[in-house]
């Protein structure tokens, strides 16, 4: 599924906070929250950086978390 560069960040930026605010409401995970935002952008690194696949699979640690914080 292809998505333009700007729904990409969006989307990783959004995910990205929903981590940050689940772990730190229901866990305190303050550490967890910082993991997330530094693994949203190095996976926005890669996408510049046109490493698409390493982008991709930075996205999918990042959707496991969030389906694990559910």
């Amino acid at each position: 599924m292809f998505k333009s560069s700007f729904e990409d960040e969006i989307y990783r930026s959004m995910e990205s906070s929903l981590v940050k605010t689940q772990t730190e409401n229901h866990h305190g995970f303050n550490k967890l929250a910082k993991v997330a935002d530094l693994l949203s952008t190095a996976a926005s690194i890669f996408d510049k950086a046109g490493m698409y696949q390493e982008a991709d699979g930075i996205t999918q640690v990042l959707q496991s978390l969030v389906k694990d914080l559910k």
